[in-house]
């Protein structure tokens, strides 16, 4: 259980009912259906679609830093293939060397972060 004691509205959870108890979290308004509390705020269609976007957005970025990874590395990961590790540039933002990733030799996963704040990062 959280140590959350109110929601972001400042509705006091011991306030409601079944605090405490297993029944509480399907009973509770702020995660019941909609119109339970006069306090929630639910994303809106626009919200929705604009969350779609910028996810969609971030998978692409990810999608070109790893093909520029695999790329730089000789291309797909195959069994008996080493562990690989460095700092490319980003084609995502463009800086310099600021793409560091590594790559397992056991699986092939890939682990990589850009030292530019709010580009892409990621763990397979």
């Amino acid at each position: 259980m959280s140590d959350k004691t109110e929601c972001e509205a400042g509705v006091k959870f011991a306030t409601l009912p079944h605090y405490g108890t297993g029944e509480f979290f399907p009973t509770c308004p702020c995660f019941g259906p909609r119109g339970g509390c006069d306090r929630a705020v639910y994303p809106t269609a626009e919200d929705l679609v604009a969350a779609e976007k910028e996810s969609e957005r971030q998978w692409a970025a990810i999608a070109k830093a790893r093909e520029a990874i695999v790329a730089h590395l000789g291309g797909p990961w195959k069994k008996g293939v080493r562990h690989g590790y460095g700092q490319i540039d980003c084609p995502v933002c463009g800086k310099s060397s600021a793409l560091t990733f590594s790559r397992s030799g056991y699986n092939g996963h890939i682990h990589a972060q850009c030292s530019t704040e709010d580009c892409v990062a990621w763990l397979e």
